[in-house]
């Protein structure tokens, strides 16, 4: 009798301890199901991460040249503007230096043969200048001006001219602008066609 209770003690014994076994491996087994489901997921928010970072990255790098672009090209465009503002007072200047009271009137002289030639009208021609070479001109040049055209010349004088003329062949409707500012206007067209070209050839240059 006792050595059947014994064999059933230790039959239970060997039971519990397979049990317990079995348990264990469960536990262990879904411990490491969880722990590579943890390491797969932390793998997986890494490359998100990962991602995300570089397209930040990217997009900050992106923005940087764009800033940079226009920096570049905001500096080009303020360099042009000042250049023309620096070559439209040089125009003027040189422009101003050469309109003397001997050169206005071989201006009046030639517009006026040219004019009268294509133009029979009986109006006086119309001269507005500066106060001091409206006198220079009336001392010194226009008995010589009416003979040589042989037209009558009504100069008059004019606050908002600093240097040259404009010259009217219908009381004042229309005139010809060879004012310092008129004509060094006209001559900054081709001068900043060619500042412009300078300028996009640098920029090019810059870009490469």
């Amino acid at each position: 009798m006792a050595r059947q209770v014994q064999e059933l003690i230790d039959k239970i014994k060997i039971e519990g301890l397979q049990a317990a076994d079995e348990k264990a491996r469960e536990v262990e087994t879904q411990a490491e199901k969880k722990a590579q489901k943890i390491i797969a997921d932390a793998q997986q928010r890494s490359r998100q991460i990962e991602e995300q970072a570089r397209g930040e990255i990217q997009k900050r790098e992106a923005a940087s040249q764009m800033a940079l672009r226009h920096a570049a090209r905001d500096t080009l465009l303020a360099l042009q503007k000042e250049i023309r503002h620096i070559l439209q007072k040089i125009v003027v200047q040189r422009v101003s230096d050469t309109l003397t009271p001997a050169n206005l009137s071989k201006i009046i002289v030639a517009i006026s043969e040219k004019v009268l030639a294509e133009n029979t009208a009986d109006a006086a021609i119309e001269v507005t200048l500066a106060e001091e070479d409206l006198k220079a001109l009336r001392e010194s040049f226009l008995a010589h001006l009416q003979q040589e055209i042989k037209k009558s010349i009504e100069l008059r004088p004019a606050d908002d001219i600093g240097k040259g003329l404009t010259i009217s062949f219908d009381q004042g409707k229309s005139c010809f602008d060879m004012t310092a500012l008129g004509l060094a206007g006209y001559l900054s067209v081709y001068l900043n066609e060619y500042v412009a070209g300078i300028l996009k050839e640098t920029a090019k240059v810059e870009q490469r």
